[in-house]
C-alpha cells in the first residue's frame, strides 16, 4: 500500500458509504474517488466496497480494512501535526467536531476565543454525534470532539486511545410554553405533567432517552404521551413554543434567548449529561490543549449565564 491517497478515499467512503458524500468531503471530484478505491481494489485483489447497495456497503475485506484504515491514517495524521509543531507553535489548522446542541450554544463562543487569542490557526467545525465523530477522530480526520455521555450509561469516549477533558455537566431541564399552567412555578414535579404531550426522539435516534423519559415518568405514576417524535432538539424546541408540547432536554438544547418557553428544574431531580472534549491519546499538538481550553471556558460561561 504505497499511495495513502488511497487509502483515504477508500476510509471516507466506508465511513459515509457515499462516493459522492466522500468526494465532497476530501475535496476531490467523485470520479478520482472511484479511481482511488479501484486502484485499491486492484492492488489487494480484492473487492472492497458493494457498489449494488445503497448506501454503498463493504465486503468482509473492506469493514477489516477500515479498522487498519482508521489506526493508520490516525498515526500519519499524529505524525504530520507534530513535525508542524515543531516547525513553529500554533499555525496550521485544527479541526473540531461537536454535536448539535453544543454548536448552537457554547462551541462558537470558543472558537471565537480561540480565534482571537491564535490568529494563526484556522479553525474548522463539523456537527456530528457522539459515535460517528469518534470514528473520525480515530482517522485523524479530527483534532478534537466535543461528545455528550448520557448518565448511567458507558462512556463513548473511555477508550485507551483517547484522551479527554471534562467541560461541564448539562442538566435535563423541563421545558414548557410560556402559556403553560405550571410556568409560574419555580420548580415542576414531573407528575404534573402527566396530563401533556411530550416530545422524544426516534428509538434509532436516541433509544436511551425514551428509556430514561419513561422510567423517570413512571417513577412519577404515569406513562408520557409522546406525542411528536423529532430527530432535531431544534424542532422539539419550536413545537414547545407553539405550545403543542412540553419536553424534557437538556440546557444546551434550550436556545438562547428563550422568549417563547420558560425553563425549570424538576423538583427532586438532579440529572445531567457529562460533556467532554476528546482527542488522540499523544498528540503533542499546541492547538489542541488552547483550544480545549477555550472549550471549557465557553462552556462554563454558557451554564452560568
Amino acid at each position: 500500500m504505497h499511495d495513502l491517497r488511497r487509502l483515504r478515499a477508500f476510509h471516507a467512503v466506508a465511513e459515509r458509504r457515499s462516493f459522492s458524500e466522500a468526494a465532497l468531503a476530501l475535496g476531490y471530484a467523485q470520479s478520482v474517488v472511484s479511481h482511488h478505491v479501484a486502484g485499491l481494489e486492484q492492488e489487494f485483489g480484492l473487492t472492497l466496497v458493494d457498489r449494488a447497495r445503497r448506501p454503498v456497503g463493504l465486503t468482509e475485506a473492506g469493514e477489516r480494512l477500515r479498522d487498519h484504515a482508521a489506526v493508520v491514517l490516525g498515526q500519519v495524521a499524529t505524525c504530520e501535526e507534530e513535525l508542524r509543531a515543531l516547525a513553529g507553535l500554533l499555525t496550521g489548522t485544527v479541526r473540531v467536531g461537536a454535536f448539535l446542541s453544543a454548536c448552537t450554544s457554547f462551541v462558537p463562543q470558543a472558537l471565537g476565543a480561540f480565534g482571537a487569542a491564535h490568529p494563526g490557526v484556522a479553525v474548522q467545525l463539523e456537527q456530528l454525534e457522539p459515535a460517528p465523530v469518534l470514528a473520525r477522530l480515530r482517522a485523524g480526520e479530527l483534532d478534537i470532539a466535543v461528545v455528550w455521555e448520557a448518565p448511567g450509561e458507558p462512556s463513548v469516549s473511555d477508550d485507551p486511545g483517547f484522551e479527554r477533558r471534562f467541560l461541564a455537566d448539562d442538566p435535563y431541564r423541563v421545558v414548557l410554553p410560556r402559556g403553560h399552567r405550571l410556568a409560574r412555578r419555580r420548580e415542576i414535579e414531573l407528575a404534573d405533567l402527566a396530563g401533556d404531550r411530550f416530545i422524544a426522539p426516534p428509538a434509532e435516534v436516541s433509544a436511551s432517552y425514551r428509556a430514561m423519559l419513561d422510567r423517570l415518568c413512571g417513577e412519577a405514576g404515569f406513562v408520557p404521551d409522546v406525542g411528536y417524535l423529532v430527530r432535531d432538539v431544534t424542532v422539539g424546541r419550536a413545537l414547545v413554543g407553539a405550545g403543542l408540547s412540553v419536553a424534557l432536554i437538556t440546557d444546551f438544547a434550550i436556545d438562547l434567548p428563550r422568549i417563547d418557553v420558560v425553563v425549570r428544574p424538576v423538583r427532586g431531580l438532579s440529572l445531567a449529561r457529562a460533556v467532554h472534549a476528546v482527542w488522540l491519546r499523544g498528540r503533542r499538538v499546541p492547538a489542541i490543549p488552547a483550544m480545549v481550553s477555550a472549550l471549557e471556558q465557553a462552556a462554563r460561561a454558557r451554564l452560568s449565564g
